[in-house]
């Protein structure tokens, strides 16, 4: 069975919803191999006129049609809007600032609508963009390293049409306009209808057009239950929590800082979102007032401090949070449903992630108060004291570095002398750099990624004189439990009870032997991909697994078989695996605390130089990566991406 048939097993994800998403209005122009230089089109590069199903529709001084139904101007804004949230927002942001979830994980990034609309790029521009999308550019252009898919065989004219109306009416207006003096419930209304109402729906109930898209998903403000608040478990948030929440936004999530409004818009917006729950009309009648969780004072960080801290997360903290914070505790692995919001608990060597914020504070807090609607508890003053909070947070910052790593815009393979490793954690792989790429969710075809569990990969390279060998990491927290038959793998284990609840062996029924681990029934997978040939023209092939003029080159490796297996693809669904005689990638893989680590390695050149990619020593090849997390059903189209990175063999 080809690679391809057993990656596309999975069920049909809601079709007639899933359309995409506009992710890059700006194409690029045909790059330096060693750089990677982008330059999107220009407004004088917008053609006469282009053809949409066999219609030609000329451009140049093209009105928006649509803006000669002034009547129904409004309604024309509101469809975009529902059209944009169900395509765009991921890459493009709330904000239309490129700045999406997706927005960081792409390049070229997805188009800043603000800066493009000042370059003076009209509305026609932005129609032919959408409709013809990266392929559709002229060749002069050269679009292969652009993530924007052409919509014409999806979208209306009418439903562009309409989308651009509201992207321009959105940068024409960030904020809402006419402010008023004093802040009130009328005014918040009128913001949050305009600039929250596609998340979070017109009742408040987080059943906006945007939700299906969203993990987690958008606040349902009618049950009034907040995770970050200074107040106790359960209880609702303060005003000024609130307000908090406006202006942090919420970090690796679709929901963007709004600090930007006015403060007598958040203020109006606080006093709104009030009356979407009873909670808070009730805790006014009955005359209750706060009980605020203060942050005590920080105890000297130490090393006394540190290993108690330690101690108790081990015993306490990593049921859920894994042994090394991946959070890939036993615990939650047969509680976590993406589709149901059952989301898995925070990954803790990723601090840029924290909604609250990382700062030492900020953890202390979130300990201390515990997240309502989550498994995350309180940790009472009355059971645990502050110094006792202070070391676990003393703990968990010394699990990662405090800073998001910075995309790595070229990849180095180190040149080494002696034989190559096989081994992940063999010496060799100190000898040379770690390069961080990030990935985004496959969202440009169906079927498609909304969120995917992987976000990025850690990807190092050292090659001899006969040799090149690659070695990836990735946090997965959940393993495929066929590779314990095959590979070193190491889980986290359930955290120790306390002794009063810990089973005498004497007094221990005999245990039903353990069942023979299955394999998931979708497996995970990785794979590098490669250009399969240079180009005579330079350009690249479409990142997103080649094109007919431009095959490319895949390792993708399979938990299942626990092996690597080569194959060319000339686009998403026309893949064939090499013939047995030109496999010829080894590899090996372990598993350690909600971690793969895996290397390849091959021969710098092949005999078959038709399929396969040649490395020689001073060039510069281009590398993208494809994930796959079996365990949330993950499989074929529906997978992690990266863009290309240029990679220079020493």
């Amino acid at each position: 069975m080809q690679i391809i048939e057993k990656f596309n097993t999975g069920k049909l994800l809601r079709k007639a919803i899933q359309v995409g998403l506009i992710t890059v209005l700006l194409g690029s122009v045909l790059p330096l191999p060693s750089s990677f230089a982008f330059d999107p089109p220009k407004a004088s590069d917008l053609p006469d006129a282009i053809h949409i199903k066999s219609q030609k529709v000329p451009l140049q001084n093209l009105p928006n049609p649509l803006r000669r139904d002034p009547g129904n101007l409004k309604q024309h804004i509101n469809n975009g809007g529902i059209t944009y949230f169900k395509n765009c927002f991921l890459c493009h942001g709330d904000l239309m600032d490129g700045q999406g979830l997706f927005g960081g994980r792409l390049s070229p990034p997805p188009a800043d609508f603000h800066k493009a609309i000042t370059q003076g790029k009209s509305e026609s521009y932005f129609f032919w963009r959408i409709m013809k999308g990266a392929k559709g550019l002229p060749k002069e252009l050269h679009p292969w390293e652009s993530a924007m898919p052409a919509w014409e065989e999806t979208l209306s004219a009418d439903a562009a049409w309409e989308v651009i109306l509201f992207i321009f009416e959105n940068v024409k207006n960030p904020t809402v306009p006419n402010p008023p003096a004093e802040p009130s419930i009328e005014r918040g209304k009128i913001v949050y209808m305009k600039k929250c109402v596609f998340c979070h729906a017109e009742d408040g109930s987080g059943k906006g057009v945007s939700a299906f898209y969203s993990s987690p998903r958008p606040r349902n403000f009618i049950k009034g239950q907040y995770k970050f608040r200074t107040t106790p478990f359960g209880k609702i948030p303060t005003d000024d929590d609130l307000y908090q929440m406006l202006i942090r936004g919420m970090p690796s999530t679709t929901m963007p800082s709004w600090k930007h409004f006015p403060e007598v818009d958040l203020k109006s917006l606080v006093l709104y979102l009030k009356t979407l729950s009873k909670k808070f009309a009730k805790f006014k009648k009955k005359g209750k007032t706060h009980k605020i969780i203060k942050i005590a004072p920080r105890p000297p960080f130490n090393q006394q401090s540190l290993e108690r801290g330690k101690k108790f997360f081990d015993t306490t903290c990593s049921g859920c949070h894994g042994l090394k914070g991946r959070s890939d505790g036993e615990s939650t692995k047969r509680n976590v449903d993406i589709e149901s919001d059952a989301i898995r608990p925070r990954n803790l060597t990723k601090p840029w992630t924290f909604r609250r914020g990382s700062r030492p504070k900020n953890i202390f807090l979130t300990i201390r108060t515990g997240l309502s609607t989550t498994a995350m508890p309180r940790h009472s003053k009355r059971i645990y004291k502050d110094d006792e909070i202070w070391d676990i947070v003393h703990y968990l910052i010394t699990l990662p570095s405090l800073k998001k790593p910075k995309t790595s815009k070229k990849i180095k393979a180190t040149k080494i002398e002696g034989d190559l490793p096989l081994d992940p954690e063999d010496k060799a792989w100190k000898t040379g750099p770690s390069f961080y790429i990030p990935l985004a969710g496959q969202i440009l075809e169906a079927e498609k990624n909304f969120y995917p569990t992987i976000d990025s990969v850690w990807v190092q390279a050292i090659h001899n004189e006969d040799e090149i060998a690659f070695k990836l990491r990735w946090d997965d927290p959940t393993v495929d439990p066929i590779l314990k038959t095959l590979a070193e793998v190491q889980e986290s284990p359930p955290p120790p009870l306390p002794a009063e609840f810990q089973v005498d062996p004497d007094d221990e029924e005999t245990k039903t032997p353990a069942e023979a681990p299955k394999p998931q029934k979708y497996p995970d997978s990785i794979a590098i991909q490669f250009p399969a040939n240079k180009s005579d023209d330079g350009s690249l092939p479409y990142f997103l697994n080649g094109d007919p003029e431009h095959p490319v080159n895949l390792w993708a490796w399979i938990s299942g078989s626990n092996k690597t297996t080569e194959l060319s693809a000339q686009g998403l669904q026309h893949q064939r695996e090499h013939q047995p005689d030109s496999q010829l990638v080894q590899s090996k893989v372990i598993f350690r605390y909600g971690q793969y680590q895996l290397v390849m390695k091959r021969k710098l050149i092949t005999s078959d130089k038709s399929n396969d990619v040649q490395f020689e020593g001073g060039t510069t090849i281009p590398i993208t990566i494809n994930a796959w997390d079996g365990n949330v059903k993950e499989t074929g189209t529906q997978k992690a991406i990266s863009s290309w990175v240029p990679m220079t063999l020493e």
